[in-house]
């Protein structure tokens, strides 16, 4: 499966479909596409409703026809602004889709309505996003719960966890690999990330530039 970092905390997932998280394009500085290029996306998933997460799904869906994912309220929201295809799920058990299956997380973070991370089970792989998020001691039970392949973590401060919260994050959570989000889009979120990002554990450290990818 391809893994394509879009820039801020803007996701792709591609295999036999393809998935997105987040996607923020089009006034996104450090993006290298526009919201009006993808072609080809079968699902968005929106862990919260902030301009930087969810201010291209509509353009993104009309332009596709993909299924909006989100917290029944944001769902909601973006159904009024031209997503036709919407299910608003809650923070919970597993969703059964056609193609995979997912399941959203608390987050702590402020919004019009619940924020959330979301775990993806696709094609034998767990992946966690945690959304716009501070370190919590209930990462511990997630990755106990459901063992996380690949987790995507905000590590820019201010507005989320920063490189120190975040490599807690990674010792609860114990993902196998951890690409850095939600960071350098602006200037209050500018951060140095290296190997210090996952001292004291045993994740691999990917990270990536907008527009560039790996295969999970």
């Amino acid at each position: 499966m391809k893994i394509q970092y879009l820039g801020h905390s803007g996701i792709s997932i591609e295999d036999n479909l393809t998935i997105l998280i987040d996607p923020w394009l089009n006034d996104n500085p450090l993006a290298k596409i526009k919201a009006e290029s993808l072609t080809k996306v079968d699902c968005i998933v929106a862990t919260h409703n902030h301009f930087d997460h969810v201010n291209d799904i509509p353009i993104i869906a009309k332009n596709t026809g993909a299924t909006v994912i989100s917290i029944v309220e944001t769902a909601e929201d973006l159904s009024t602004k031209g997503c036709e295809k919407t299910i608003g799920c809650n923070i919970g058990g597993r969703v059964k889709l056609e193609n995979f299956e997912l399941l959203f997380t608390q987050a702590f973070h402020s919004m019009t309505s619940n924020p959330s991370g979301v775990i993806i089970f696709f094609n034998n792989k767990t992946i966690f996003h945690a959304g716009d998020t501070g370190v919590f001691g209930d990462m511990k039970l997630i990755g106990e719960m459901y063992p996380i392949d690949l987790a995507f973590l905000p590590v820019g401060g201010y507005f989320t966890m920063g490189p120190q919260e975040a490599n807690m994050a990674i010792q609860l959570l114990k993902p196998n690999m951890v690409v850095p989000i939600h960071y350098n889009t602006f200037d209050v979120i500018k951060q140095k990330i290296d190997q210090e990002l996952v001292r004291n554990t045993k994740s691999k450290l990917i990270i990536l530039q907008p527009g560039e990818e790996f295969v999970l």
